[in-house]
């Protein structure tokens, strides 16, 4: 059995593993001619309607439009292998047109710990990333729990009014003198007092329960994030690697209604429009000049990634939703390669 086809065999079998391991790091991982997994920060999430809990977290999503190669996952594979780029780049793109070849012929292409790849109806590639994938090394371990609420018993027993009667009671003296008396009306408790005393314990156990919810998340987030420490310490610092300058990536999107209701601003600091990443700060400097050459004003440094790549960005805002309209802006429109970023 020659040495290239152990390799590529070696690949198959963790090629997936190498994407989880970037993915902890990077918020792009793109695989050469097939597309791109992306990750973006989320909060603790809650949905009260089924009394469910969810961790913070890191949203995996795919876009089958990223395909040109950046060369992070191929210089990552040729450092943990041991071998050249080029060999690295080449059982990559094999397992990648074996992926393609199933999707085609309508098969399930399943990426254990990380989602399911499929053709979908528009005969592009769908994902459905696994629930229990969660990529933010900072809650690794922790899982969404269930809540059940608190039950709430009214009496539903329709409302009874008393009626009351009043009788006069004819009464006859010694002297035959026809006498006549009407009996004192008692004031009774208004009934709406009782209702508002049931009203104010129903809150007080809601608010209970949703402060012991928290208390409870905070501790297991504890638990677990103790466990999983080492794990984490060497997956992310075997993916620190040195892979040169990094090209642009190329994106294109349909163009969609940016809704005033559907930008939320968040906390952070800036919210950038990327237009490249660098190794050189040189080279960064030299695309900001050339951006505001071609009337890009606002064209500045955005925050350097983990990895220290110096990041470009046509504008960087205060306002989460400024960022997101110069970046449809960009590609739709203008039709240039560009990114979002939430720093």
């Amino acid at each position: 059995m020659s040495k290239g086809f152990l390799n590529l065999l070696h690949l198959n079998m963790n090629l997936v593993q190498y994407i989880k391991e970037l993915l902890y790091q990077y918020e792009c991982v793109i695989i050469p001619q097939l597309g791109a997994f992306l990750t973006q920060p989320v909060a603790i999430r809650i949905d009260r309607e089924q009394g469910i809990f969810f961790p913070p977290g890191k949203e995996l999503s795919f876009n089958g439009l990223l395909t040109h190669n950046d060369g992070l996952l191929a210089n990552y594979i040729a450092q943990r292998k041991s071998i050249s780029y080029e060999n690295a780049l080449q059982e990559i793109q094999q397992e990648a047109d074996n992926w393609s070849k199933k999707l085609k012929t309508g098969q399930l292409v399943i990426l254990k710990g990380i989602g399911e790849l499929r053709f979908n109806s528009e005969q592009k590639i769908g994902f459905q990333p696994y629930n229990k994938a969660n990529f933010d090394t900072n809650s690794i371990g922790l899982s969404s729990f269930t809540k059940k609420p608190l039950s709430k018993t009214i009496d539903s027993q329709p409302l009874q009014v008393a009626t009351t009667i009043i009788k006069t009671i004819p009464m006859e003296d010694s002297k035959k003198e026809t006498l006549a008396f009407t009996p004192e009306k008692k004031k009774q408790q208004p009934a709406y007092l009782k209702y508002a005393a049931v009203g104010v314990l129903t809150i007080g156990l809601l608010g209970a329960s949703y402060f012991f919810g928290n208390q409870y998340l905070t501790n297991e987030r504890l638990k677990s994030t103790e466990v999983a420490q080492e794990k984490i310490k060497t997956n992310v610092q075997e993916a620190s690697f040195d892979i040169g300058e990094l090209a642009t990536l190329e994106l294109n999107v349909i163009s969609e209604e940016v809704a005033e209701s559907s930008v939320e601003v968040v906390s952070g600091d800036y919210f950038s429009v990327i237009a490249g990443s660098y190794r050189e700060e040189s080279n960064a400097l030299k695309m900001i000049d050339q951006l505001k050459v071609d009337g890009f004003d606002e064209a500045t440094m955005a925050k350097q990634s983990a990895d220290g790549l110096y990041r470009v960005a046509y504008g960087r805002f205060e306002s989460k939703r400024e960022a997101i309209q110069l970046y449809y802006f960009l590609v739709n429109t203008l039709e240039e390669e560009a990114w979002y970023l939430a720093e």
